[in-house]
């Protein structure tokens, strides 16, 4: 299993990427069950960064939104799901 990135490392477009190979990998049905193991873990792994990722993203967005009069103004942004 490739060793896990420190934070500063962490790209969320590439671990996007790598969990689509993961994927395609464990969809293939032409891996042997402990690398299926194995692969799964990363993969949850690598979701849960993601979800930080965006979550995180989410409260900076609220923390800059600001009204007219420059005070701050949270507001709820939601993402719109595909």
């Amino acid at each position: 299993m490739k060793k896990a990135k420190t934070d500063a490392d962490f790209k969320f477009e590439k671990a996007l990427a790598r969990i689509e190979q993961i994927v395609d990998q464990m969809e293939s049905g032409e891996i042997e069950l402990d690398q299926a193991l194995t692969l799964y873990q990363e993969g949850m792994e690598l979701m849960a960064r993601c979800q930080a990722t965006l979550e995180e993203t989410q409260n900076k967005i609220k923390k800059i939104t600001r009204d007219i009069q420059g005070r701050l103004k949270v507001e709820e942004h939601h993402m719109e799901e595909n």
